[in-house]
């Protein structure tokens, strides 16, 4: 399988890396994760060699990951301080401040790399299609963090808090919804319909919850945009234990663009193999995603940070050009978007933008977007611990199971509704 980008012209201008002129000195990959998996591979396929991969995961370090060590930043500067560093995480521009910072000055992206991607061989422990999309949100993402104008890659609609697993560590914090609903199909359009009138086009919208296919009118959205020609890729992600009922099997069908996203949980996934006999049966597109582990979501409290620091929380969060919508409201970040539509950060409208609001529409929706540029942070990072990515690593087992009825700190006046 050889996987071509669609948008080379992108990157035209770009510095690429030659790994002829490199000479003696080390290459050594910034980050051991689906990303890194990938690059390993292509660098591979292309006869290159690497020394190691460098991580801010504790967890990470002295272990072998795709057969090369994984070493700190520290162990980076100590042992390799003339290295060539190539950057194989999504969080691109503060990876590159932070090499800097530590006086490395050859330091690359993986664009190049993935232009073209030969699968043949491949063995890493993601899926190929799986792959491919990271792949994709990378270079989203690393164009925007350089352009830094506001350019929204994908659009999240979430349409129902409602969901068939209690998974403990959401990163949409379902467990702690106390009245889980499905939001109106009508409304759901009619906002996404309002933004894409002022971003023109997006690469992706994602139907997600929640559990998506609880909701009785997916089916009827995902019809309602067959006419849509500003979106590339309409999906719907899935946790694997309901299978699709036959009107949303033959929306998808109908609509090339669709593809299935399957979370793979393992034994709790109790439909997987069934809802992939469908896809195959009905020629959908789909993906499954294998998850190793989840990492923790952000904790809910008071923080100390500085002014500074609330700036930079904020930009790394939203460093992956997505908006998240719900409710009527939209958002720049999940957690944001979650927390917020349940009341557990204090109340405040400098977190998202009200889609009923049509003064200036345009205007405020481009200055929203632009926030992240700007340094306007909102003023729920002041109770939120950041970016699990990029600011902390704590990694949990994928979808434990809980009976309990989460609840949040006491912020402010809270509303725990769906």
């Amino acid at each position: 399988m050889i996987y071509e980008y669609a948008h080379p012209e992108y990157f035209r201008d770009w510095e690429k890396i030659d790994f002829s002129k490199m000479g003696q000195k080390p290459l050594i990959l910034w980050g051991a994760g689906k990303i890194g998996g990938v690059a390993a591979h292509c660098l591979k396929k292309e006869g290159v060699v690497f020394h190691a991969f460098c991580d801010i995961a504790k967890d990470k370090w002295g272990t072998q990951f795709c057969g090369h060590p994984v070493i700190s930043p520290e162990d980076l500067k100590k042992s390799y301080p003339h290295a060539v560093v190539l950057i194989t995480a999504v969080f691109h521009n503060s990876i590159f401040e932070m090499l800097r910072d530590m006086s490395f000055s050859e330091i690359y992206d993986c664009s190049s790399l993935f232009m073209k991607i030969d699968f043949s061989d491949y063995d890493f422990w993601t899926s190929k299609e799986y792959a491919i999309r990271n792949v994709e949100q990378y270079l989203a993402a690393i164009v925007e963090q350089r352009a830094m104008s506001g350019k929204i890659d994908q659009v999240f609609l979430n349409i129902t808090t409602k969901c068939s697993l209690r998974c403990r560590d959401c990163s949409l914090f379902i467990p702690y919804v106390t009245s889980p609903c499905n939001y109106c199909a009508d409304e759901i359009i009619a906002d996404f319909r309002k933004v894409l009138d002022t971003l023109n086009h997006v690469r992706i919208v994602n139907f997600y919850g929640g559990e998506p296919l609880l909701h009785p009118d997916l089916a009827l959205m995902i019809r309602s945009l067959r006419d849509e020609r500003r979106v590339d890729r309409i999906s719907i992600i899935t946790n694997g234990t309901i299978v699709p009922p036959e009107d949303v099997l033959n929306a998808m069908r109908d609509e090339n663009r669709f593809m299935v996203r399957i979370s793979d949980y393992g034994e709790i996934s109790t439909k997987l193999s069934d809802i992939v006999k469908l896809m195959e049966r009905y020629g959908i597109a789909y993906e499954v995603a294998n998850y190793a582990y989840w990492d923790h979501t952000s904790k809910i409290q008071l923080t100390t940070d500085t002014e500074d620091q609330l700036i930079k929380k904020f930009r790394l969060c939203t460093a992956c050009n997505v908006l998240f919508l719900i409710n009527r409201k939209g958002y720049l970040c999940s957690t944001g978007s979650a927390v917020c539509n349940m009341g557990g950060f204090p109340d405040n409208p400098n977190n998202y933008i009200d889609l009923l609001d049509n003064e200036d529409f345009d205007q405020k929706l481009i200055a929203f977007l632009q926030r992240p540029g700007c340094g306007e942070y909102m003023d729920a990072c002041r109770y939120c611990s950041g970016n699990h990515c990029v600011q902390f690593e704590d990694k949990v087992p994928v979808a434990v199971q809980t009976k309990e009825h989460m609840k949040f700190p006491v912020l402010g006046a809270l509303n725990t509704k769906g």
